[in-house]
């Protein structure tokens, strides 16, 4: 499948879906091949495929097991600059989720590999507290206020 995204001279833009994954109080984070930042689990949005599927797909890829989806939290439109000063437009949805059988769940820090679209990524799972995430390197920041909300929040941001 084709991933929906744009990388070109003008610019980039992409569509993701991000999973919160929350187990004992704590949110599992990810460090995507020794970046600076963490994020969430996630990934891009297929051509013809809805969040909903998409999500799903990126955790279990991801993740290596099932989560079912309790509800969606935040649409986010970001509006950023990369490294090399390009300009960066992404659409995220971000669902809350929980594993199918917590059982799968591994309760520790740990390391996984992903082959994405023949590329290996190296992905660092950490489990952190909801005040850990706010004076963490974490992106989007926005989302540590988000996670206890009861209905869906739009959301666009300009860094």
């Amino acid at each position: 499948m084709i991933d929906i995204r744009i990388d070109n001279d003008a610019g980039k833009f992409k569509f993701r879906v991000c999973g919160i994954l929350e187990h004992k109080n704590k949110i599992l984070t990810v460090r995507i091949n020794k970046d600076s930042h963490c994020c969430l689990p996630g990934g891009h949005v297929e051509l013809g495929e809805d969040t909903d599927h998409a999500v799903l797909r990126e955790m279990k890829e991801e993740l290596g097991y099932d989560v079912k989806i309790e509800r969606l939290i935040a649409i986010n439109q970001n509006f950023f600059y990369t490294k090399d000063h390009k300009p960066f437009h992404e659409i995220g949805y971000y669902y809350i989720v929980k594993a199918v059988d917590e059982n799968n769940i591994n309760e520790n820090n740990y390391v996984r590999e992903e082959l994405d679209k023949g590329k290996i990524q190296h992905l660092e799972f950490n489990w952190v507290t909801k005040e850990e995430l706010k004076n963490i390197d974490f992106r989007p920041k926005f989302i540590a206020d988000c996670i206890d909300l009861k209905q869906t929040k739009i959301i666009t941001t300009k860094d």
